[in-house]
């Protein structure tokens, strides 16, 4: 168990607060890229290579 003010993504999994912690943890993606991006692995073609 954690000691500090946020749940780690164990607890909140094990607590059923996940909700809690996804405002805890904020975050920001590219959904159009990780779609494009699941659907070439899940039928295994290649990607585009991407800037560094």
């Amino acid at each position: 168990m954690s000691t500090g003010k946020y749940l780690s993504l164990e607890e909140a999994r094990k607590q059923g607060k996940l909700d809690r912690f996804i405002k805890e943890h904020p975050s920001k993606g590219n959904e159009k890229a990780f779609d494009g991006l699941l659907d070439r692995m899940a039928k295994n073609k290649p990607t585009k290579k991407t800037a560094k």
